[in-house]
């Protein structure tokens, strides 16, 4: 997440239905959501109840107006297609049963396996008994209600018989199936409890969660002013959606083991209306529209952490140009926003070109970059997130989301005391590539990092250890990058840049901590850099 600096130019149905239909009152004395549905979402949001085996990425519903489809694989994708599930699973002759229509095979799971913890900050938002594998969304947003469907393939890390996963009190569940049988669940707290039985470590299933209901946002655990709109699920004025959602927010629009541990592939469709559409991360595989409603199906093959997770959903126009090394760029705008476009494509092409140089091969499939409401921007994997008027300098903005795709996507932190992980080495490579292109001196830049690190460590503390309620203060940026320069300085320009590339390239996909990174930085450079990354993360005033 890019951090702005004021003058600073460095840059619902009831949780169980039951006999009285889904439509029975509940407690709260209002309609049901799924009462209050388009008919065309009201048929497809009863075929997502059934508690039948899981079907694929969206239904195909006949006669309503609204076509969903199985998304199109594209050449080696993991996903399956044009396949029927049956009222209940049945075990093949030989091997495993299938998964549900839409979850990749077993050996494709196997690369989204975590190791998920208790966070030591937000410990209320880990979930560490579950390792989610693969979400499959299917989502329908009509403007005011959002129902959808997750199909959540996830690995038990230990013996249990309750499995917990976030999920937004605003959203109510339907009937929760379990490796194609009901089981109750229980929503309290933005959670929501499975009683699964017991499950044993290292066991895989599939849990079908139907919801519904009018999504809010969640307050952020900061005074950031770019965050006052709050996290999660957001509405523009236009009534497009978006979202920001770190350190969490994931869990205001789908069930989700929201923390940063926990990554997991995803397979997503989007159904939206009267010339909306859905944006997400990774690649979108189909759209077609029908009527009113259009339907985006995205695959995203690369694990992601569920904060690094983006939808849009808006008036969008898709623009798709090549940068000079073959990786094409997609760029979605709505009508107010097209005038950003040669802009955007210089600046990101710029970002793109220079990071490969410097850090080395890009991590990921794909990549681009859309523009949405709100007063930030966000580094979501290979789909950035940028809020139009949130930054006077784009160029600066987008290299250091850009480099986040290394530093934070790629290369994970593995709870939230370590966000110093990604903050520090995006905010190294703005000021180095601010540099490069003549943009500011490196000295003077380094100077003003000292000057915001001093006061940022006094009110929120050093960024190793900061106020859990000062989230995404300048803290975490500059003091890291101060960091990294003194280490620069010792091992010179060279041998510091071979440095770089071979962390990002060495831990590509893996979450990480302090002790990992101080143990390779000393075994990888012969040198005791120990008690340097302690000053410079643990002081309560900047190290000289």
């Amino acid at each position: 997440m890019q951090r702005i600096l004021a003058g600073w130019r460095c840059s619902p149905w009831p949780t169980n239905v039951g006999s009285a239909g889904p439509c029975a009152p509940h407690g709260l004395g209002r309609r049901s959501a799924l009462c209050r549905l388009r008919p065309a979402a009201a048929l497809v949001l009863t075929l997502l109840i059934g508690v039948g085996a899981c079907s694929g990425v969206a239904e195909q519903v006949a006669d309503t107006g609204q076509v969903s489809q199985q998304p199109t694989s594209a050449p080696g994708s993991p996903t399956q297609t044009g396949e029927t599930q049956p009222d209940s699973p049945t075990a093949p002759d030989e091997g495993p049963p299938p998964g549900p229509v839409g979850v990749p095979d077993a050996d494709v799971l196997e690369m989204a396996e975590s190791e998920p913890v208790e966070d030591p900050y937000y410990p209320e938002m880990s979930n560490p008994e579950v390792d989610v594998l693969h979400y499959l969304l299917a989502l329908d947003w009509d403007g005011d209600l959002l129902t959808g469907k997750t199909t959540v393939t996830f690995r038990a890390t230990e013996e249990t018989s309750t499995v917990r996963l976030d999920l937004s009190g605003a959203l109510e569940a339907g009937q929760v199936v379990l490796d194609g049988e009901a089981i109750e669940h229980d929503q309290a707290d933005d959670g929501i409890t499975f009683e699964t039985g017991p499950l044993a470590a290292g066991d895989v299933h599939s849990l079908v969660i139907p919801y519904a209901g009018q999504p809010q946002h969640t307050p952020a655990p900061s005074g950031r002013a770019d965050l006052t709109a709050g996290l999660g699920w957001n509405l523009d004025g236009d009534g497009s959606v978006y979202t920001f959602q770190e350190p969490y927010g994931a869990f205001t629009w789908y069930p989700v083991n929201d923390h940063p541990s926990d990554k997991a592939l995803y397979d997503t469709a989007i159904t939206a209306y009267d010339g909306q559409v859905g944006v997400f991360n990774g690649i979108l595989e189909a759209s077609e529209t029908s009527g009113d409603a259009t339907t985006n199906t995205w695959h995203l093959d690369e694990p992601a952490a569920s904060y690094l997770v983006t939808i849009a959903i808006g008036p969008y126009t898709e623009h798709v140009q090549a940068t000079p090394s073959g990786m094409d760029i997609s760029y979605w705008l709505r009508p107010e926003d097209e005038g950003l476009l040669p802009t955007l494509q210089r600046d990101a092409t710029d970002a793109f070109e220079w990071a490969v140089e410097h850090i080395g091969d890009y991590p990921f499939s794909s990549l681009g970059l859309v523009v949405v409401g709100g007063a930030s921007a966000m580094e979501t994997q290979t789909m950035i997130t940028l809020s139009a008027g949130a930054v006077e300098r784009p160029d600066a903005v987008i290299l250091h989301e850009v480099s986040h795709q290394w530093f934070g996507d790629s290369v994970t932190p593995r709870d939230w005391q370590g966000m110093w992980l990604n903050e520090g080495w995006a905010m190294y490579c703005q000021q180095w590539f601010e540099t490069d292109t003549s943009r500011t001196q490196y000295a003077l830049g380094i100077e003003n990092w000292r000057r915001y690190d001093l006061t940022s460590r006094l009110t929120s503390g050093p960024p190793g250890d900061y106020d859990p309620e000062s989230f995404g203060d300048v803290n975490v940026y500059l003091g890291p990058a101060l960091m990294l320069d003194r280490i620069r300085q010792r091992l010179g320009d060279a041998r510091f840049e071979e440095i770089v590339k071979a962390w990002a390239a060495e831990h590509e996909g893996e979450t990480v901590d302090r002790q990992i990174f101080t143990n390779w930085l000393n075994r990888e450079t012969g040198m005791n850099f120990t008690r340097l990354i302690s000053r410079w993360l643990d002081s309560e005033r900047t190290p000289r």
